[in-house]
C-alpha cells in the first residue's frame, strides 16, 4: 500500500515539474515566441500590461493594446501558432501616439481603431501603423470625449464609443465624421452611469455596458431604446462586452466571464482559480476557442489563456 502511494505521489511531482518548466519557458521567451494552441493553453508575457484584444479574420491576426509600452502589438495566427509581428504607435501626445491605449477594434478591410483613455481620442491606422485620422479630444462637446473606455464597430461601417466620463455613446463613421450621440447621466432608461464598453450584434442592435447601473442597455442603430437587462440581478459592474458572429454574448463582470444571449446567461466561465492574482481584461473568440486576455497582478505582466468554448 505504501509503495503504491509513493509511486502516485512521485508521478504527480514529475507532472508538476514538467508543467512548471513549460510555464517558465513561455514567460522567459515572452511575447515574441510562437506557441502551439493545441498544446499550450496559457501564454504569458513578462514585458506587457495588456488592456484589450481584437481579432482580424482577414489577416488572421490579433491586435493587443499594451499600456506598458503605450503601443499596439500585432500577432499573426498561422498554422495554429501565435507569432509576434510588429508594434504600432509609440508613447506620446502627438498624432499616432498613445498615453493609455484602452480598447481596439478592426474593420472588414483590416483598418485598426484604437481608443486612448488618457488622451480621449480614437486613432485609425492601417495594419502597418500608418495613421489615417484621429477623432476627439478631452471635453464635452459633440466632437469631444472624456476618458472613454470602450469601442464597438458594426457590420455596416459605424463606430460606437463609450464616452465614459460624459455618460454617453458617440457614433462616428469610418472616415472619422461625427454622426450622433445619445444618453446622459442617470439611472433611467437611456441614461448611463460610467458606461465602459459597447458591442453590436448582427442585426445592428447596440449593447452598452452601463457599469455604474449594473446592467446592459440595448438600442437600435438609430439610438432608440429597446430594453435593458441585468440577467436577474446576476450582473454587477459589467466592464467589457464582446459579441461573436453568431450573436453569442460574452460579458466580463467582477472577474468572471458570462456567456449569454439577449435573454439569459448560458454559463459562467472562470478561467482562473486565483482571482486575486489574475484580472480578466478582455475576451475574443475564433472558431471554437476563447482567447482570454489577463493581467498577472503579482508579476506586473499579462497574457492570454486559450480555452475551448
Amino acid at each position: 500500500m505504501f509503495n503504491r502511494v509513493f509511486v502516485i505521489i512521485t508521478i504527480i511531482i514529475i507532472l508538476l515539474i514538467i508543467a512548471g518548466a513549460l510555464y517558465v519557458f513561455l514567460v522567459i521567451f515572452g511575447g515574441k515566441t510562437g506557441i502551439n494552441i493545441n498544446m499550450t493553453y496559457n501564454y504569458q508575457w513578462k514585458d506587457m500590461e495588456p488592456t484589450s484584444i481584437c481579432f482580424d479574420p482577414l489577416l488572421k491576426s490579433f491586435y493587443i493594446t499594451d499600456n506598458k509600452t503605450k503601443t499596439i502589438k500585432k500577432y499573426s495566427l498561422n498554422e495554429e501558432k501565435i507569432t509576434y509581428s510588429v508594434s504600432l504607435g509609440k508613447e506620446g501626445n502627438d498624432v499616432g501616439q498613445f498615453r493609455q491605449p484602452t480598447d481596439i477594434v478592426v474593420d472588414k478591410n483590416s483598418f485598426v481603431y484604437c481608443l486612448d483613455f488618457y488622451l480621449s481620442k480614437v486613432v485609425k491606422m492601417d495594419n502597418y501603423g500608418k495613421v489615417i485620422w484621429e477623432f476627439g479630444r478631452f471635453g464635452n462637446s459633440e466632437k469631444d470625449l472624456a476618458n472613454p473606455k470602450g469601442l464597438g464597430i458594426d457590420r455596416i461601417g459605424f463606430i460606437y464609443i463609450a464616452d465614459t466620463s460624459n455618460n454617453r455613446i458617440v457614433k462616428i463613421d469610418l472616415d472619422g465624421n461625427f454622426v450622433m450621440l445619445f444618453g446622459k447621466a442617470g439611472k433611467e432608461p437611456f441614461q448611463f452611469s460610467n458606461p465602459s464598453d459597447v458591442a453590436i450584434d448582427s442585426k445592428g442592435y447596440v449593447y452598452v455596458c452601463d457599469t455604474g447601473n449594473d446592467r446592459i442597455q440595448i438600442f437600435d442603430s438609430n439610438a432608440n431604446f429597446i430594453t435593458y437587462t441585468n440577467y436577474e440581478n446576476r450582473l454587477k459592474s459589467p466592464e467589457k462586452i464582446y459579441i461573436y458572429e453568431d450573436d453569442t454574448i460574452y460579458i466580463i463582470a467582477q472577474n468572471v466571464i458570462y456567456k449569454a444571449n439577449a435573454n439569459k446567461i448560458i454559463k459562467e466561465i472562470n478561467p482562473f482559480f486565483d482571482k486575486k492574482r489574475y484580472k480578466i481584461v478582455d475576451v475574443v473568440k475564433w472558431t471554437d476557442k476563447l482567447y482570454i486576455l489577463y493581467n498577472d497582478l503579482n508579476n506586473n505582466s499579462g497574457g492570454i489563456r486559450i480555452m475551448v468554448d
